[in-house]
């Protein structure tokens, strides 16, 4: 009986030591989440609060403009996941081959992620210039004059350049967990497809491939809701324009709330943000369970 208790009592000494921090998880993290997600049941008329159910949901699934930045939303996301993972993969790659001078170029690939988004941002509206902007000057110094455009102008190409910006400032850390993987993995394997006559491809897909699986699965489920919930950088480049044509979720919930005043209908699209990733983690840990389980 006592060796039982102290071997509880050893269990919970590590609880004294990660009180503050989950003290200050609640207090910065989980507490307002609730308290937004209250006020998206609740309506003040004249100072007097007063439950109105999931009005204010069926508002927010009855506008147009909220589809449309959903839309701009999942576009942005599963772009910017597929830009990071497939130039993430490439570079991760190359750095395992053991290049010469492996320290710099690992420097250099992990530069775009030591700026700030805010940052970055301000940088690419500089290329992006129609005028004097480098990628139109580039356009214009090889002879593709007709292909320049106001890229953060026009509705058709807003969005992509945005998206072309987040690729560019966030892939660099796919790349260092790709590689972290790709280094845990056993140099045997690589040495037996080599026996069987198995060239780079054949490496890659039965021994690279599979053994990252759980790592890709994880990192792109993670880069997928941080990215879902970005706001800076479509506020800063574009401010959801033109035309709405770069109009995410995150904007847009921003000019319900303080455009119109609104925060009751502007907690309630950020209720609907939680489900949508919610079901992206619920659909992570089904694939996650299926993986584990072959």
């Amino acid at each position: 009986m006592a060796l039982i208790k102290s071997k509880t009592l050893r269990k919970a000494e590590w609880m004294p030591f990660t009180l503050p921090a989950m003290l200050f998880l609640f207090a910065a993290g989980v507490l307002p989440l609730f308290v937004s997600l209250k006020m998206g049941f609740f309506e003040e008329m004249r100072g007097v609060e007063s439950f109105v159910g999931l009005k204010h949901y069926a508002w927010a699934l009855n506008q147009k403009p909220f589809w449309s930045a959903t839309s701009h939303s999942f576009f942005f996301s599963g772009f910017t996941v597929l830009g990071h993972l497939v130039i993430g993969m490439g570079f991760a790659l190359l750095l395992n081959r053991g290049i010469k001078a492996l320290s710099f170029w690992r420097g250099v690939q992990f530069a775009p992620w030591l700026f700030p988004p805010a940052a970055v941002s301000v940088l690419w509206i500089l290329i992006y210039q129609d005028q004097y902007g480098l990628l139109n000057e580039v356009l214009r110094g090889v002879g593709l004059a007709s292909w320049t455009t106001n890229w953060l102008g026009m509705p058709g190409t807003a969005l992509v350049a945005v998206t072309i910006t987040s690729i560019w400032n966030w892939y660099p850390f796919l790349t260092l967990t790709l590689l972290a993987g790709m280094q845990n993995i056993p140099g045997q394997l690589y040495e037996a497809v080599e026996v069987d006559g198995g060239g780079a491809w054949r490496k890659f897909w039965f021994i690279t491939l599979p053994h990252l699986l759980p790592v890709i699965l994880t990192i792109c489920l993670l880069d997928f809701l941080w990215t879902f919930r970005f706001f800076d950088m479509a506020w800063i480049m574009t401010h959801g324009g033109p035309a709405k044509s770069s109009e995410v979720l995150a904007t847009y919930v921003y000019k319900v709330a303080f455009h119109t005043y609104r925060f009751d209908r502007a907690a309630a699209i950020g209720g609907l943000i939680v489900i949508f990733m919610g079901v992206f983690a619920v659909l992570y840990l089904l694939a996650y369970k299926r993986l584990e389980q072959k």
